[in-house]
């Protein structure tokens, strides 16, 4: 591994993940042995912290009292991470195993080839593979992703995916602005969010599995949700526009 992955935070939102989180670490020093690693735990009670700690020398665990929402979980990361100004890229990623940690380097040699600030994994691309996903629950992320990208404005097959690269500046951005959603449309709204201000998005192909312990925290209905608050985050812009040109 070159020596970029000194300067990686990862960031891992996690909710009762305590069994998937000691797998997915596991993987990710495998992959990316110096990165930075920070486990924002909204758990209750929370998961053994100071196992983790010791277990991985590389790891911070940020505990909270109660669910906030992914959104918030990855901001506080993100703020933390920052703290550290030689970190440049930083990852998002899910703690259920759905995302492979063997991806990360394919995500930062799209940023670099690319000269983009922000690479998400795509489910929904030619070359993309989902693996042990009910028939179901595709159909209905497909036309989610779809109405997001009309109602939105912003050319992604992916809104709902939570496996990203950032580089610094964007993540400097988002913590600056802040999300106003919960949930898994605070994927939405930071995409939007940065290709409002000009950042540049490319999307990567990968393989994503279903997870294999624990209940997965997203339902129909978060799912139907995402939709309304695509109309809360352009409602939003657009009153901010008006007040501004007031």
């Amino acid at each position: 591994m070159s020596s970029w992955d000194n300067k990686l935070a990862v960031i891992l939102p996690a909710y009762n993940e305590s069994k998937n989180l000691r797998i997915l670490l596991r993987k990710i020093n495998k992959v990316v042995p110096h990165a930075h690693i920070f486990v924002v735990d909204d758990s209750s009670p929370p998961e053994n912290s100071k196992e983790l700690t010791s277990m991985f020398s590389n790891v911070k665990v940020l505990t909270r009292q109660k669910k906030l929402g992914r959104g918030s979980a990855v901001l506080d990361g993100f703020a933390h991470a920052l703290k550290n100004k030689s970190l440049e890229y930083f990852v998002e990623m899910d703690t259920d195993l759905s995302h492979n940690p063997l991806q990360i380097p394919l995500l930062y040699q799209t940023l670099i080839d690319n000269k983009a600030q922000i690479a998400i994994g795509s489910r929904y691309l030619q070359e993309s593979k989902i693996v042990k996903w009910p028939v179901g629950r595709i159909i209905a992320s497909k036309i989610i992703n779809f109405n997001l990208s009309l109602w939105l404005g912003v050319k992604l097959h992916d809104f709902t995916n939570g496996y990203r690269m950032y580089k610094r500046s964007a993540v400097t951005e988002l913590v600056k602005e802040g999300l106003r959603e919960k949930g898994f449309i605070a994927l939405s709204e930071s995409a939007y969010i940065l290709n409002r201000k000009g950042y540049k998005i490319i999307e990567v192909p990968i393989t994503f599995v279903d997870r294999i312990y624990g209940n997965s925290t997203v339902d129909a209905r978060e799912l139907s949700n995402s939709l309304v608050g695509a109309f809360r985050i352009r409602f939003r812009d657009h009153s901010s526009k008006r007040k501004k040109s007031a």
